[in-house]
């Protein structure tokens, strides 16, 4: 795999009630870009330190390096484009999805076939297709975003402060008014909620969730 960025510590919030936020996001910054872009993400029940996707053909890989203040630090890899060759998907993707790999009929397969014959079948794995439109922001050096995603077709949004430095995350998170005791919820356990793969939280049927 090909590191393709220094990691980033992130905290994230997913939810249809973050108009106080993205208001306060929007006094504090101007919106530098705006993109549409549709991944397909690999869930694996029992695989919280991965966050694997694929956009535009090419899969990546997040790892979970590190918790700090409530914040996740991840690091990024490049897998490689599809076709994939199988020996790629048995020795790089399956171990990170952290379940056995199946007979591989093909030496190589295109996104389709990686689906449907690879992992569509196996009842420890899931796909989530995920569209989003993401408006980007810059607060004092720190990214920050705010998205309108569909996932699978169901609609929430998610913001989302990262940087090299955790200090810069927490300060910046402080001063759009989040409460240190708002959870801090990456990509996968997002979508397995949402997926209905995972339990939801405690707070799943007040209003601001």
């Amino acid at each position: 795999m090909i590191k393709t960025q220094n990691p980033r510590y992130e905290f994230r919030i997913f939810g249809n009630h973050l108009e106080k936020i993205e208001k306060q996001i929007r006094e504090m910054a101007k919106e530098e870009q705006t993109r549409i872009m549709t991944s397909v993400y690999l869930l694996a029940s029992g695989n919280p330190k991965n966050n694997i996707k694929i956009r535009e053909g090419v899969m990546d890989i997040k790892v979970l390096e590190d918790e700090h203040e409530g914040l996740e630090q991840w690091d990024p890899f490049l897998v490689g484009e599809f076709p994939l060759k199988a020996e790629t998907i048995k020795n790089v993707i399956f171990p990170a999805l952290g379940v056995h790999y199946p007979a591989f009929e093909r030496d190589e397969y295109t996104l389709e076939q990686f689906v449907d014959e690879l992992i569509s079948g196996d009842p420890d794995l899931s796909v989530a297709y995920v569209m989003k439109k993401r408006h980007g922001y810059t607060i004092k050096n720190v990214i920050t975003e705010v998205a309108e995603i569909k996932v699978n077709g169901a609609s929430i949004k998610t913001i989302c402060i990262e940087s090299e430095n955790p200090s810069k995350v927490l300060k910046i998170k402080a001063k759009l008014g989040i409460e240190k005791n708002v959870e801090n919820v990456n990509y996968p356990l997002a979508l397995k909620r949402i997926m209905g793969l995972v339990s939801l939280p405690e707070n799943w049927k007040s209003e601001s969730f």
